[in-house]
């Protein structure tokens, strides 16, 4: 049996080994976005290859990317379908729509890999995801948590800054930005929200049992003027506009609560912040994705940490990985694909499948230890954290 990956440097698993040119016959495809991008080759692809790996023999397959090309990832499908894939799993570079009329069109089974794909008509037969929603609830309940451990009351209310996604990354965005709406807005009016357009404070209330297309007509409405396209730059922009529109107001003795929708914008805005004449004494933020300079920052070091940030929500990709594997393992073994997995409400269609969350706070850093760098998710000796004193927690 031969097993191939394409274009790729896999960290500590396979460094420069490209496509060898085997004709044989698969039985799983993989299809990621682009080699050139530290989470899909390093990340997802590495433990995608150690994963397959460990299924053995009647489970050949093949890894292919995209190269950021959306035209490349339906040549890729394509391709799979044409050696035999039984089922492939797609981390779409766009819509996937193209991937979704190829599979079906050769009834293939799709399974969507943490982006959903789907065309006007058509969609994925499953998609594995962690749920967005509770990933939105888990930074919500944070700052939330924060506010009124510092005394934010009605009579007494502290500042609040709203961002989001990317409003067309669906269903991530959105669902990350209305579970946290969920939990913040009960609470709003211990809040001053200082963005400079509001479009919060007469959203109505949706939980992800009461989501429809309503509700993600008015949330997608109310992330518009802080969308950050997932762009650092964007977000600091964004930043930028609230930040000018405080003054030289001074904040000196106050706290402030900022939601960030992910690592990297959270450091451009936190930074941002920083600019101000007279910075907010203390700033309590979020995140998700568990990036190297957010990790300094919640063990402890402003430096490398570039500011502080208080939570950010550990996505494992492993689990996720894991998760795409096992259905892709059911199918070829002719089993339900759920099976075995923790599924939860399908998603436009598409039976889903949902992966754990952990949240990490800078309030407890044994945890960040533990479920980072204990289990070897992260290496301590990375020079990003050259400024933590391991010892504490070891």
């Amino acid at each position: 049996m031969k097993k191939i990956i394409s274009l790729v440097l896999f960290a500590l698993l396979v460094v420069g080994l490209s496509a060898c040119g085997n004709t044989g016959k698969i039985k799983i495809g993989v299809v990621l976005p682009d080699a050139s991008e530290e989470r899909w080759a390093n990340q997802d692809g590495a433990f995608f290859l150690a994963e397959l790996n460990a299924l053995g023999k009647g489970y050949e397959f093949e890894i292919l990317f995209s190269e950021g090309s959306e035209s490349k990832e339906l040549q890729n499908v394509e391709a799979l379908i044409a050696k035999g894939a039984e089922v492939i799993i797609l981390t779409a570079q766009g819509s996937g729509a193209g991937a979704v009329q190829a599979a079906h069109d050769a009834g293939v089974i799709l399974i969507a890999h943490d982006r959903m794909a789907k065309s006007a008509t058509d969609h994925a037969d499953y998609y594995t995801t962690f749920n967005s929603w509770n990933v939105g609830k888990a930074m919500g309940n944070h700052l939330k948590t924060e506010a009124i451990a510092e005394g934010c009351t009605v009579d007494n209310k502290c500042d609040l800054a709203i961002f989001a996604g990317r409003v067309a990354d669906w269903p991530n965005a959105t669902y990350f930005f209305g579970g946290a709406m969920e939990e913040l807005q009960p609470v709003l009016n211990i809040f001053n929200i200082i963005n400079v357009t509001d479009t919060f404070s007469n959203l109505g209330f949706y939980t992800e049992a009461t989501f429809n297309d309503a509700a993600r007509v008015a949330l997608q409405t109310a992330m518009g003027p802080v969308d950050t396209d997932w762009n650092s730059e964007t977000a600091a922009t964004r930043a930028q506009a609230v930040v000018a529109q405080l003054g030289a107001a001074n904040k000196s003795d106050q706290p402030v609560f900022v939601l960030a929708p992910n690592d990297d914008t959270s450091t451009a805005i936190r930074q941002e912040f920083a600019e101000m004449t007279h910075p907010y004494a203390r700033y309590y933020t979020t995140g998700q994705d568990a990036a190297n300079i957010t990790l300094a920052s919640l063990m402890g070091d402003p430096i490398k940490g570039k500011g502080t940030q208080t939570m950010t929500v550990f996505k494992d990709v492993r689990k996720l990985v894991a998760d795409s594997v096992k259905i892709a393992k059911n199918i070829v073994d002719g089993v339900a694909g759920l099976t075995g997995l923790t599924s939860g409400p399908s998603i436009d269609g598409a039976q889903t499948a949902y992966s754990p969350i952990d949240t990490l706070t800078i309030g407890n850093k044994q945890n960040t230890y533990d479920i980072i760098f204990a289990t070897g998710y992260k290496d301590k000796n990375d020079d990003t954290f050259s400024n933590i004193n391991w010892s504490l927690y070891e």
